[in-house]
């Protein structure tokens, strides 16, 4: 099977944890994971995998000051099958990509 490199990307609309990333039948990895404050004031941001049933964090509450960004991933992380990769902000305005490679068995 081969593997591809891809992205996933979003806008935090809300305050909650949102799904930037899900497996379903193969693992992924996480060689990227960049969070941006794109909004007027400083925030706070979360970001956690999930590996089927129970989240674990990335970062808990990392600051973000206006106008920079957050590479919250030093090595990689193995996605497993069923597994996610969500984020939260706790105000304000911030943007998530993820570099993955995908399709690995």
């Amino acid at each position: 099977m081969a593997n591809n490199f891809g992205q996933a990307d979003a806008t935090l609309a809300n305050n909650n944890l949102t799904t930037i990333v899900s497996t379903t039948s193969n693992k992924q990895i996480v060689i990227g994971l960049l969070i941006s404050n794109t909004g007027t004031t400083s925030i706070n941001v979360d970001a956690v995998m999930n590996d089927g049933s129970n989240d674990r964090h990335i970062i808990k509450n990392a600051p973000l000051p206006v106008g920079s960004s957050l590479e919250c991933v030093q090595g990689k992380i193995v996605i497993p099958s069923g597994g996610s990769i969500k984020v939260k902000k706790d105000s304000g305005s911030a943007d998530v990509i993820v570099s993955l490679l995908t399709d690995v068995a």
